[in-house]
């Protein structure tokens, strides 16, 4: 059975869209994350709609490292490379969207979970990897991501 791992990334909401959470190959394994349930929120609750990006790249950019957690405490350390709070966004693919611009209440906490056979993949080189990104015009709110994945 693969080994299954969770992380948590964050970033303040900007008129542009800004990366909150990464995961992807790190820079010496090249490797494929099954993301398999990620949540989606806004820590101050308002009457605006954020819209949401969920996206393949191939450059992670830079960001804050994240130590993933285990599920089981007996699996080995992940080998995905994890970031947040990006001072340089990703290399996002063109067209590789798999959420593109979804608005989503600054009120609500959304809940997505991979269907069997369904998970997110990411190409199987270095670097490669799923961003979450989000926007708003006006607020400036600080948006979480949190993702599961298997190795």
């Amino acid at each position: 059975m693969a080994a299954r791992y969770n992380a948590k990334g964050d970033q303040n909401l900007t008129a542009a869209l800004i990366t909150a959470l990464t995961v992807g190959s790190n820079a010496t394994t090249a490797q494929r994350n099954y993301i398999k349930r990620f949540v989606l929120s806004a820590t101050t609750p308002s009457d605006t709609a954020i819209s949401w990006t969920v996206q393949r790249c191939s450059a992670l950019g830079t960001s804050t490292a994240v130590t993933p957690g285990l599920h089981d405490p007996g699996d080995r350390a992940a080998q995905a490379a994890v970031g947040k709070n990006h001072t340089v966004e990703p290399t996002y693919t063109a067209n590789a969207f798999i959420w593109e611009g979804v608005r989503i209440s600054a009120r609500a906490t959304v809940l997505w979970v991979a269907g069997p056979d369904e998970a997110i993949l990411h190409a199987a080189t270095v670097g490669a990897g799923i961003g979450w990104a989000a926007l708003h015009a006006t607020v400036t709110d600080l948006v979480d991501v949190q993702a599961s994945w298997e190795e």
